[in-house]
C-alpha cells in the first residue's frame, strides 16, 4: 500500500509527471509546462520566460546616397591624331598629327 491507496470520495489516483509517485488527484497540481505534477516537483514559472527585448532602431537618424563614381578622361597624343585607328572621338583634332605621335603605341582600349 503507497500513501495514495486510499479511498476519498470524487478523488482517483494519478501519476506524477516527474517523479512517477502515485498521488491523489486533488493534490497535484499543474505546471506552467502543462504538465501535473505533485507539490514537492512543483515550480513556478522562470521570471527570465517574461523578459522582452528592447526594440532596437536600425535606421540611422539621417543618410545620403552614394556620390557616383567620377572619371576623368584624358587624351594622349595618340587619341588626338587625326589618323584611323589612332584618333579618339572627342579628342581627335582634324588634319593634326601630334609631334608626340607614336604608332607603335597600342591601344589600351
Amino acid at each position: 500500500m503507497g500513501r495514495a491507496d486510499f479511498y476519498a470520495p470524487g478523488d482517483w489516483n494519478a501519476i506524477c509527471f516527474r517523479c512517477g509517485r502515485k498521488r491523489k488527484a486533488s493534490t497535484m497540481r499543474k505546471q506552467w509546462q502543462g504538465y501535473w505534477v505533485c507539490a514537492d516537483e512543483w515550480e513556478p514559472r522562470p521570471e527570465q520566460d517574461f523578459v522582452r527585448g528592447v526594440p532596437d532602431q536600425m535606421v540611422p537618424p539621417w543618410s545620403q546616397p552614394k556620390v557616383a563614381d567620377t572619371f576623368a578622361f584624358y587624351c594622349t597624343p595618340n587619341d588626338r591624331t587625326a589618323l584611323p585607328g589612332f584618333g579618339w572621338p572627342g579628342c581627335m583634332l582634324p588634319g593634326f598629327i601630334d609631334p608626340a605621335f607614336d604608332p607603335n603605341e597600342k591601344e589600351l582600349s
